[in-house]
């Protein structure tokens, strides 16, 4: 799964259900709406999207493989046990890969914590946090989600990656 490509599908969705929102609003077609309003549906979407797009982008341009943690804020009262039981593992691989992996830690309710959606599509069964993944340039290799995951399984993709290198 190529991260950029998902990132296009989901905003491709999601500029559409916007159309079709903004049509039955207006009681337009959602061509009519569309034509109507095309500047401010680009804008719209483009504001929607400019975080996410800016932290894909980084993602990207990484060329050893990446660790991602998508969790909610360590400083909200209502804390995701599974979030910090996860923590652990995370430090785990921090210590053992240091500056051989680069680890993104994503607050789930900042503008950026929309990669969870885009990563983790509607056909999936549930969304829970934490949501981690390995990417390797571009490409999202594994992800799991609601569950803490056991530093060696993430170490196996981690290394099938530096392998690769």
């Amino acid at each position: 799964m190529n991260l950029t490509q998902l990132l296009l599908n989901h905003k491709q969705i999601f500029r559409q259900k916007f159309i079709e929102a903004l049509a039955k609003k207006k009681s337009f077609t959602p061509e009519q709406a569309e034509a109507e309003y095309n500047d401010f549906i680009e804008q719209y979407v483009d504001e929607r999207y400019e975080a996410v797009e800016k932290l894909v982008e980084r993602i990207i341009e990484i060329r050893i493989p990446v660790f991602l943690n998508i969790r909610r804020d360590r400083m909200r009262e209502d804390q995701c046990k599974i979030c910090e039981s996860n923590e652990p593992n995370v430090h785990a691989l921090e210590e053992k890969y240091g500056g051989r992996i680069e680890i993104f830690e994503v607050v789930e309710d900042r503008q950026e914590g929309a990669l969870y959606q885009i990563i983790f599509h509607e056909e999936a069964e549930e969304k829970k946090l934490p949501l981690t993944a390995i990417l390797n340039r571009g490409d999202v290799l594994k992800f799991w989600a609601g569950k803490a995951v056991d530093a060696s399984v993430y170490e196996r993709y981690i290394n099938k990656c530096l392998a690769q290198a």
